[in-house]
């Protein structure tokens, strides 16, 4: 629409957080949230700080992309139309909230990369969180998730990422999750830089301490990986 009453483009990019269960991807949407980027809260299954059962996932989100994609086989149950028109009305209802940027992070996204694209246009901005592939799965496996499936639902998903991202006209950045964890300061950098979004040291430091704050082998750290 143009003329008078047309409605103004956004410049602030939209942020699509992908990568396997287990890949780090909690931790990765956990220091966008801290960095300003409205992660789409409330959050599924809880919306407190550090809290163990905070996915950094928004609730209504997280709940369509399990209708969208039956676990643990991952069967597709919604037509493309129907998941795009959601996608848009979704991003758009989040930037009534905000004057920042957006985001949303869900394993299942990476299901998604071909809508995303459709659905949020130009301003798609894609954050890959990588992970070994076999690593990835043992993460599964250790946490007591879809027993009998992690392998084939982890290569299901890492798969179809793949074949996406080749084609995506998206612009992408990859971490990888051994680095992120290592260096969160640094990375906290490279997703503002990325994002085109300016904070201080001090607020760097600040998102970093998302990942400082999740001890190895504690609870909290399994579950945000």
């Amino acid at each position: 629409m143009t003329g008078p009453d047309a409605i103004p483009q956004r410049a602030t990019p939209r942020v699509a957080v992908v990568g396997l269960y287990n890949s780090g991807s909690s931790a990765v949407a956990g220091m966008l949230h801290r960095l300003g980027v409205s992660m789409g809260p409330p959050f599924w299954n809880s919306s407190r700080e550090l809290d163990p059962d905070n996915h950094y996932e928004s609730y209504d989100l997280a709940w369509h992309m399990r209708q969208w994609w039956a676990e643990p086989r991952l069967i597709e149950s919604a037509p493309v139309a129907r998941r795009r028109a959601y996608l848009r009305k979704w991003v758009e209802l989040q930037e009534t909230l905000t004057e920042g940027a957006v985001g949303a992070k869900h394993p299942l996204l990476a299901m998604c990369l071909d809508d995303l694209s459709d659905a949020w246009g130009e301003s798609l901005h894609l954050v890959r969180i990588w992970r070994p592939l076999p690593d990835s799965i043992a993460g599964l496996a250790r946490r007591r998730w879809f027993p009998g499936f992690e392998e084939a639902l982890q290569q299901r998903i890492h798969s179809r990422m793949e074949m996406q991202l080749e084609e995506s006209p998206a612009r992408l950045l990859t971490l990888k999750w051994d680095e992120f964890r290592a260096e969160p300061v640094r990375h906290a950098a490279l997703l503002c830089g990325f994002l085109g979004i300016d904070r201080s040291r001090e607020q760097l430091e600040f998102a970093a301490r998302i990942v400082g704050g999740l001890a190895p082998g504690s609870r909290a750290m399994n579950r945000a990986q």
